[in-house]
């Protein structure tokens, strides 16, 4: 049990940092990297939406900078040991 919560763990880690560099790049929809960045939109658009309601978008110039996924990264790293602790 607790490799596989390290596992699940481990799948959404990476899969956050994929998201992350997809968002930076601009691919068709009908290209299977673009499908994937599709449904990771999906999926972590749901996770970052409360966090963004909170924080406000840092500006930068004319850019602005989204802390949210910052911000998840940091809280998962702080709460993952806590978690396997309990599971395991």
């Amino acid at each position: 049990m607790c490799s596989l919560t390290f596992i699940i763990f481990r799948i959404f880690y990476y899969s956050l940092f994929a998201w992350i560099i997809l968002s930076w790049i601009q691919v068709p929809y009908d290209h299977p990297i673009g499908q994937i960045k599709s449904y990771l939109d999906k999926y972590f658009e749901k996770i970052l939406a409360p966090i963004r309601n909170r924080v406000p978008v840092l500006r930068v110039g004319m850019a602005g900078i989204d802390l949210s996924p910052l911000i998840l990264i940091i809280g998962f790293n702080f709460l993952q040991p806590y978690i396997l602790r309990i599971v395991c």
